[in-house]
C-alpha cells in the first residue's frame, strides 16, 4: 500500500465511524439530511394572537402543537412578565442546565430555581388545541383576554398583548444594535 492510500484510508475511517453519508452509502443518499430536517422541524417560530376564554384556556397554534411530540408542555413564569412553555425534551435540557448552574452566589441560585420551578406546571393540550393557564401564571403575565403566542426557537412564550406590544417597541433598539454583529 502506498503512502497516499494509507493517508486516504486514515481520513475515511473516522468519517465512517461517525456515519458520513458519502462514505457509508457510496454517495449522498439523504440519510443524514433527515437529521438536518428533523432539527429544523423542532424549532418554534412565528407570532400568533389568540383570545383566552372565560376558563383561562388559550388556543395553541397548530404549528406549535405539531412540533411537540407529546400532548403536553411545561409552563412556568418567564422573564419580562411573559410565560414560558417548554416541550418535555426542552424542559429536560433546562433541568440539566439548572443542575449545573454556575452562580457563585448560592442564595441567588436557590432564589432563581425556586422562582422558576415553583411556578411550573404541566399544560396538557385538549382535543380542541387549547391549554389551561393557571390563575397564578395568568396574573403574573397580566393576561386579561388577548394574548400573543411567540415561537422562540426551543420554547414558546405567551405574552399579554399589551405587554408584548410595549416590549417589542423597546426591544427594537436592541435588535437594531445587535444586527450588525450578526451580519444580518
Amino acid at each position: 500500500m502506498t503512502l497516499g492510500k494509507t493517508i486516504a484510508i486514515q481520513a475515511i475511517v473516522p468519517r465512517v465511524a461517525r456515519g458520513d453519508d458519502r462514505i457509508t452509502h457510496g454517495g449522498y443518499t439523504g440519510a443524514l439530511w433527515g437529521k438536518v430536517v428533523q432539527s429544523r422541524i423542532s424549532l418554534f417560530l412565528g407570532q400568533y394572537e389568540h383570545g383566552m376564554d372565560d376558563k383561562n384556556r388559550l388556543f395553541l397554534p397548530a404549528r406549535f402543537r405539531e412540533k411537540n411530540s407529546h400532548d403536553r408542555f411545561i409552563m412556568t413564569q418567564g422573564l419580562e412578565r411573559c410565560l414560558f412553555l417548554f416541550p418535555p425534551g426542552a424542559w429536560d435540557s433546562l433541568a440539566k442546565k439548572l443542575d449545573q448552574l454556575p452562580l457563585a452566589n448560592k442564595v441567588e441560585e436557590r432564589a432563581f430555581k425556586r422562582t422558576l420551578l415553583s411556578a411550573a406546571s404541566e399544560a396538557e393540550v385538549d382535543s380542541q388545541g387549547r391549554i389551561l393557564i393557571p390563575q397564578m401564571l395568568k396574573d403574573y403575565a397580566q393576561i386579561r383576554k388577548d394574548a400573543v403566542v411567540l415561537g422562540v426557537l426551543h420554547h414558546v412564550e405567551i405574552w399579554a398583548k399589551e405587554r408584548w406590544e410595549a416590549y417589542r417597541k423597546k426591544a427594537r433598539a436592541s435588535f437594531e444594535k445587535a444586527a450588525p454583529h450578526l451580519e444580518l
